[in-house]
C-alpha cells in the first residue's frame, strides 16, 4: 500500500454521490465521511481530515464560512471547492487548494482528489524526513562528544532510510505538475 494508512475524506456537499469519487480505483484509500447537515458544521470539524470537499454553492451552513473553520481549526487538511460556475468569490483566495468549476467529469473529480491527497502524504513525508535529519544530525553532534547516543542514532538512522523511500514512492506517483505544485506548497510554508 502506497500509504501507510487511509486518507480520510469530508464530504460538505448535499447532492455529490459517492458514485462520482470512483474511490474503488484510485491509487490511495480513502475513508468518506460525510457531513450531518442536521448538526453544527462546526462540531464535526476535526483535525483527522485530510480533505474537506465543499460545496461552494451551499447556503446553510454558509459555504464560505465552513471553509474559513476548517482554515482556522485543521490547517493542515488540503480543501478542493466545487462550484456550478466560476464564483465571484475565489475560494483560493480564502485558503482553498483546488477550484473545480462544473460541469466535471467524474474522473477529474477522482483524479484531482487523488492528486490532493497524494500531495498532502508527500508533504507529511518530507516534513517527518526533515525531522528525522534534524534529529540525526544532533545526535551525531551527541556521538561527536562523546555523549551515549549510539542505539537512538541507530534508531533514527532506519526511520530516515524509510522516510526517504515512503516520500520517494509518494513521489513517483505524482503527475510532473501534481509535484510542481506540492513543492510550491510546501516552500509557501
Amino acid at each position: 500500500m502506497l500509504l501507510n494508512s487511509p486518507s480520510h475524506l469530508f464530504v460538505v456537499h448535499p447532492t455529490l454521490s459517492l458514485g462520482e469519487l470512483d474511490i474503488d480505483r484510485s491509487r490511495v484509500t480513502v475513508d468518506v465521511h460525510w457531513a450531518d447537515f442536521d448538526r453544527s458544521i462546526l462540531e464535526q470539524i476535526d483535525n483527522k481530515y485530510d480533505l474537506l470537499l465543499l460545496d461552494w454553492g451551499l447556503e446553510t451552513p454558509d459555504a464560505r464560512g465552513v471553509l474559513d473553520a476548517f482554515e482556522q481549526n485543521a490547517p493542515d487538511t488540503q480543501i478542493l471547492v466545487l462550484s456550478e460556475d466560476v464564483p465571484s468569490d475565489d475560494p483560493a483566495d480564502r485558503g482553498a487548494n483546488e477550484l473545480l468549476v462544473g460541469p466535471h467529469s467524474e474522473e477529474t473529480l477522482s483524479s484531482t482528489i487523488e492528486r490532493l491527497l497524494l500531495q498532502q502524504a508527500y508533504e507529511e513525508a518530507m516534513n517527518e524526513f526533515f525531522r528525522l535529519s534534524t534529529e540525526r544530525a544532533l545526535l551525531e553532534s551527541e556521538l561527536q562528544s562523546g555523549v551515549d547516543a549510539t542505539d537512538r542514532y541507530q534508531s533514527i538512522v532506519c526511520n530516515l532510510y524509510e522516510s526517504r523511500k515512503q516520500a520517494a514512492a509518494i513521489r513517483d506517483e505524482l503527475s510532473s505538475d501534481g509535484f510542481d505544485q506540492t513543492l510550491r506548497q510546501l516552500l509557501d510554508r
